[in-house]
């Protein structure tokens, strides 16, 4: 770098510096240039963004695959490839990618070739840091400005796409403003709703959205494992504490250290692991199992249920200090068929991924595809909807879904009759709940397991539903 250059990039008084920001833009610089590569690192950093920085294409490519990132600084010349072949590759994969390249032996034609590639921008070498500054945050600006658009035009056409969740009803929209607000605060969280509503994607969203996003997001689902197990899973345990414990091991508590943890199930979490987990969002810290040594955590608990906890407390079976404790910031996702208006989105949605998916080109549904669709009561919700689609698609022989497409079991209607064909009430909730579980079962065969996968259910709700209605 020359004197005048550096003179340039000290014109600018440089911003408050340390550590990651939340809200600084990620750009990720692609220099083999080691000193080159840390002055843009020093300098980005000092503009308030957080900086990613590699050596090369390559593993650009792969960093991209793990994390989302603002904007891309790469250099034209590199050893492996290119910043035009890196541009390509991108531009492939995401149209919308801002990439800004740069080049000591600049061109016009590699100008040229670069802005009709998709490049953002490009930036000679050496570099003049006020004008990379102004590109960049015109870049950003055009970023910012692009997202807005997308959300106006969802909008006008009745739908939002909300952190991968699709819906147009007003009642969803409401959860989203919500899940926006609450994502803010490091407060705890309890997501509420029936199975296949969406419980995890939200508690991702409120992860993504907070300023924790750059840190752990955990997953722990309390079903999946014995009372033993699950207390060794979320605490840990030291060699010897147990048998078959042969080493020790961290917990997920603390893998979630500086992030989120989410507890999928809460309602099936035991009393005395419930005990333990009091004490975590009391005291801020965790013991191994075997160990008298308190450790510090710094974590966010998002929890989510599809068991009404208020009941639970009622009854004893889950302890009324923890529920409200994590009852401070509530979200209840409603069932899909309380909320008819987000079927035809969705609907629209899961057919583009299951395109990309299975490998095909289906263009749309017929009107009384979607009619069927928006009558049906959707037990499994979301999820069930999901499944639905994606065998429908399987089968369809051509580029639109036909009610022939569809299982039997959405022709059914809830309505019953007298023999003289008069209307009688439609049936409870519970009662078509019942009737569509039986009804899978039958199209399963009888094996359990199918018609969950059916119904978009976990094989532990179902048993409990089928309990609860006393189905053998």
């Amino acid at each position: 770098m020359d004197d005048k250059t550096m003179d340039n990039a000290q014109l600018v008084s440089p911003a408050d510096n340390g550590g990651e920001h939340p809200d600084r833009p990620k750009i990720l610089v692609v220099e083999d240039d080691p000193d080159i590569r840390k002055i843009l690192e020093i300098f980005l950093t000092e503009r308030r963004f957080h900086v990613k920085v590699t050596d090369g294409a390559p593993a650009a490519l792969e960093m991209l695959d793990q994390e989302p990132i603002d904007v891309i600084l790469s250099d034209v010349r590199m050893p492996d490839m290119s910043g035009l072949e890196l541009l390509r590759h991108l531009k492939e994969r995401d149209p919308d990618i801002q990439l800004v390249l740069m080049s000591g032996y600049s061109s016009v034609t590699d100008a040229v070739e670069a802005i009709q590639l998709g490049a953002a921008d490009y930036v000679e070498k050496p570099i003049d840091f006020r004008r990379l500054e102004r590109v960049l945050q015109t870049v950003l600006e055009k970023r910012q400005l692009e997202h807005r658009t997308r959300i106006l035009e969802q909008r006008l056409q009745g739908c939002v796409t909300f952190e991968g969740i699709v819906a147009r009803s007003q009642r969803m929209l409401e959860v989203f403003a919500f899940v926006e607000r609450l994502a803010r605060y490091p407060t705890t969280a309890l997501v509420t709703g029936e199975s296949g509503t969406g419980k995890e994607l939200v508690a991702r969203a409120l992860h993504r959205l907070s300023p924790l996003r750059d840190r752990p997001f955990v997953v722990c689902n309390c079903t999946t494992l014995a009372p033993t197990l699950l207390e060794s899973e979320l605490f840990g345990h030291l060699r010897g504490s147990f048998t078959g414990a042969d080493r020790d091991r961290k917990g997920l508590f603390e893998a979630a250290h500086g992030g989120t943890i989410f507890l999928d199930e809460i309602g099936e979490l035991p009393l005395g692991v419930q005990v333990k987990l009091l004490r975590v969002l009391e005291n801020r810290e965790i013991k191994r199992i075997g160990s008298p040594d308190p450790i510090r955590i710094d974590i966010r608990v998002i929890a989510a249920t599809n068991r009404d906890l208020a009941d639970m407390v009622r009854q004893g079976a889950f302890r009324d200090d923890l529920y409200y404790r994590l009852n401070v910031g509530a979200i209840h996702l409603p069932p899909l068929r309380s909320r008819a208006d987000d079927v035809e989105p969705l609907a629209r949605h899961f057919i583009t991924a299951f395109n990309e998916k299975l490998g095909r080109t289906v263009t749309g549904i017929t009107p009384h595809v979607l009619e069927i669709l928006t009558r049906y009561p959707w037990p499994g919700n979301v999820r069930e909807l999901a499944n639905v689609l994606e065998r429908a698609m399987v089968v369809c022989k051509g580029s639109v879904l036909l009610p022939e497409n569809l299982p039997p079991h959405l022709f059914e209607t809830h309505v019953q009759r007298t023999p003289d064909g008069q209307r009688l009430p439609e049936l409870s909730l519970e009662a078509a709940e019942r009737e569509q579980i039986l009804r899978a079962l039958q199209a399963a065969g009888g094996k359990r397991v199918e018609a969950a996968r059916l119904l978009g259910l976990s094989r532990r709700t179902l048993y409990r539903k089928l309990d609860r209605y006393g189905i053998a």
